[in-house]
Parts: structure tokens; C-alpha cells; sequence
């Protein structure tokens, strides 16, 4: 399963680094996508999902329904295990993009399942997540803390947790994500920034981190390809690295994917090659596997309302819960709040200002709401990153909250053609 995952990097690398060079200063013009064109690349993406998929985003102008329609249609062989592995990879990517995070969790359990079920065990307390971590940064340099690439709850916490660690002293932040140096100046994304910064959590995780002051640093293979996942593991443990050794009482957070955290000597992942370079040993604290298989923690979020890492408050361990990744702790996030069955609460209520959606029409239903930040959209146009995507139904009348700011309401069909405009300010 390693071997997938760093194909599907190689390739995510690759598509981040021709985005980049799209990247500019005007609006450029929507793309508009005919049935033909659906057509096109469906029949593509029945042979190559991944490649097929990957390059409609592009073309299409990012319009985030033709990736997510084209993972929901294409058909591939089951028994092809990579057909199988790349075709659930995009289809959970893009739900994830539009907000569809409904049947997400279930759909990826099928493709990469590694965990047993989790039991209660007494001797480990439940603690607020935010709290602990903030206890634990007092005494470390370095946090380094995972995600699930498909489940948007981990940039969430973090973009909670990170005014928090800024009072601490924290003032670099590592982005496994990112694929380029200008953001720091710009102080937003675009979708030319990486791959799954086009996600809108992930975006504002950006925008917030940069308005509190923090210095983002990419630190993945983007501006030369790694060809293995040794070079890989070695080129972001130096990058880390590096930087702080020019800023050596620097305190810094960490975000990576998956198992680039791992401190297994035997593995030798990122975590574990920066341990060695610096002499600094990182605090690792797992969150991906809330998505990838959350019945797990069907015995303990039936106690819990918010995350929370599991501690023996007699011996100070942290219940590290995973199999796979050796860690020091990890974060249980609470069972999610559903709205009308399909929306998460999480999801549409991650601001302090309140909004009702109201759209009715049979031409809405299936369509994208994008809600952009005005001044992002009026410069960059297309090329900008939604604070929120949601799939409209028929009729939609929904409650939501952002941050404070002026807004465009943006409605799009599959083809790209903006079926609704409107600008608010909260």
C-alpha cells in the first residue's frame, strides 16, 4: 500500500508543478466543459483514473464537479488493485473537495483498511486535545502532527489549535501540501498553490496561519521530482532541518501526511531521518486514522463531544491507538453531527457569523455553491480557492457560518457555466 500512495505523490507532484506554472497576476477566463468533453475523459478515466481525473481538474478550469462527477461514473476492473486503489483515491479526493464527506469515510475503508477495532481501557483518561497539545508544545521545538488527505476535520483542528501555539511561541509552520514560496507575501492560496490546498478547509487553514503571523514553508519534493520514498523521507527531514538550523531557538509545527510522522527506526520516515539529523525529537501526534477507518473508535466517541487524546494520567503516556505508525499520541475526533443527512456540522459552521442560504430551482440540484472571499476572486478569478463548497439540492435552505468578510456566493453546473452571483458581507 506504501508503494500506491507514493505513486499517487509522483503524480500529485507532477500535476502541482504544471499548476504552478499557470500561476499569474490577471483573471484568466472560465473554461466551459460540454458533454462532449465529460464524454472524453470519462472514457479516459475508465483506463487511467488518476491521470484522466487529475488532468479534467486542470483543463476544466478547476471546476471541482468534473473531477468529482468523473470519480462517481468511471467504471474500472475491481480485480485491478491499482485501477481499483487510484479510481476510490480520486473519488474520495474530491468528495472531500466539494464538501461530500458524507459516504467518504466508508468508501476509503475499502481500499486501505489496516486497523482492528479500538477498545475502552481504564487506565487512559480522555483530555481535550487543544489543551494537551498546548501542555505538550511548552515543552518541545517541534510538533509534528498528521492528516488523512481526504478529511478536511484535521486542518480544521489545526487552524483551531494554531492561535494557541502562536501564544507558545510557535512561529514557523512546515506544509507537506504546499508547492510554492510566494505565499507568504500574497497571504492566500490559489489553486496553484499544491493539490490538496485547493481543498477549502486546507486553504483557510493557510490564509488563517498566515494572518497570525506564521511563516509557511513548503518542504516536500516540488521543485524537483524524489524518485523514491527514501529520497523523499530524506529530502523533507532536511528541508525542516535546515531552516531551523538558521533559526535554531525557532519553535515549529509540522504538517504532513499519513506516515511521514512514523518514529519506527525501522521505517525511517520523515520523522525519524529529522530526529537524527537535528538531534531534536519531535512530539508526532497521529489524526489520519479518524478517516480511514472510523468504526474504530465506535466504543470511544460514544463518551467524548470534542477531540481528544487519551493519557495515563499515573504513568504521563499518551494511548497511541495505532498499529501501523509509531507515534507519541492520537487525536480522537467526536462522532459528526449531520445536517439533513448529508452536510457535516463541522463542515458548515467552522466561522463566528451566521448566513441562511436560500436557493430553490430544479436547476440547482447537483450544482456547486463556491463561497469565495470577494477581494481573492475579483484579482485571481477562477484561480481562486473557496473558504466553502457545498453540493445544492433542488432546494437548498441551510444555515451556515464563516469568518467575518465580504463573500461571492458562486453557483456552477458540471460545464462551468455560473448559473448564480451574489455578494454578501458578514
Amino acid at each position: 500500500m506504501q508503494t500506491n500512495s507514493f505513486f499517487l505523490l509522483l503524480i500529485f507532484t507532477m500535476f502541482s508543478n504544471s499548476l504552478s506554472c499557470m500561476a499569474q497576476s490577471s483573471k484568466p477566463d472560465n473554461l466551459l466543459f460540454t458533454k462532449a468533453s465529460i464524454a472524453k475523459y470519462l472514457k479516459k478515466a475508465n483506463k487511467d483514473p488518476m491521470t484522466a481525473i487529475l488532468k479534467s481538474y486542470e483543463v476544466s478550469g478547476y471546476n471541482y464537479l468534473v473531477p468529482y462527477h468523473l470519480s462517481l461514473q468511471c467504471k474500472v476492473d475491481s480485480a485491478n488493485n491499482a485501477l481499483y486503489f487510484a479510481r476510490k483515491t480520486m473519488l474520495t479526493t474530491f468528495s472531500s473537495f466539494v464538501g461530500d464527506v458524507k459516504d467518504n469515510e466508508t468508501s476509503y475503508i475499502n481500499s486501505r483498511h489496516w486497523e482492528t477495532d479500538i477498545r475502552e481501557d481504564s487506565n487512559y483518561t480522555a483530555l481535550d486535545a487543544i489543551v494537551e497539545i498546548i501542555s505538550i508544545a511548552r515543552t518541545h521545538q517541534v510538533i509534528m502532527i498528521n492528516e488523512s488527505h481526504i478529511d478536511p476535520r484535521g486542518r480544521l483542528f489545526l487552524s483551531n489549535l494554531l492561535p494557541k501555539l502562536k501564544a507558545e511561541g510557535f512561529t514557523y509552520l512546515f506544509m507537506e501540501g504546499l508547492r510554492e514560496d510566494d505565499i507568504n507575501e500574497r497571504g492566500f492560496p490559489l489553486q496553484t498553490s499544491g493539490f490538496y490546498t485547493s481543498e477549502p478547509m486546507f486553504g483557510d487553514l493557510i490564509r488563517k496561519a498566515i494572518q497570525l503571523g506564521f511563516k509557511l514553508i513548503p518542504y516536500d519534493c516540488y521543485k524537483a521530482p524524489c524518485n523514491t520514498v527514501p529520497e523523499r523521507e530524506q529530502h523533507q527531514a532536511k528541508i525542516i532541518y535546515e531552516t531551523l538550523q538558521q533559526d535554531p531557538d525557532a519553535k515549529a509545527i509540522v504538517f504532513a501526511g499519513h506516515g511521514h510522522i512514523n518514529k519506527d527506526p525501522e521505517k525511517n520516515w520523515m520523522a525519524h531521518r529529522f530526529k537524527i539529523l537535528s538531534g531534536i525529537d519531535p512530539f508526532c501526534i497521529n489524526q489520519s486514522i479518524n478517516s480511514e477507518a472510523p468504526q474504530l473508535f465506535h466504543h470511544l466517541r460514544k463518551h467524548i463531544d470534542k477531540p481528544v487524546i487519551y493519557k495515563n494520567l499515573k504513568t504521563n503516556d499518551y494511548r497511541e491507538l495505532s498499529k501501523v505508525n509509531m507515534v507519541d499520541a492520537t487525536i480522537v475526533f467526536p462522532d459528526t453531527k449531520w445536517i439533513d443527512n448529508k452536510y457535516a456540522t463541522w463542515l458548515l459552521h467552522s466561522g463566528t457569523k451566521s448566513y441562511t442560504i436560500n436557493l430553490s430551482g430544479a436547476h440547482y440540484k447537483g450544482t456547486l455553491l463556491s463561497i469565495l472571499k470577494c477581494n481573492e476572486f475579483d484579482q485571481f478569478g477562477i484561480l481562486a480557492v473557496p473558504v466553502l463548497n457545498m453540493i445544492l439540492q433542488q432546494t437548498t435552505r441551510q444555515n451556515i457560518s464563516l469568518d467575518p468578510g465580504s463573500y461571492y456566493l458562486r453557483v456552477t453546473d458540471l460545464y462551468g457555466k455560473e448559473l448564480y452571483k451574489e455578494k454578501i458581507t458578514l
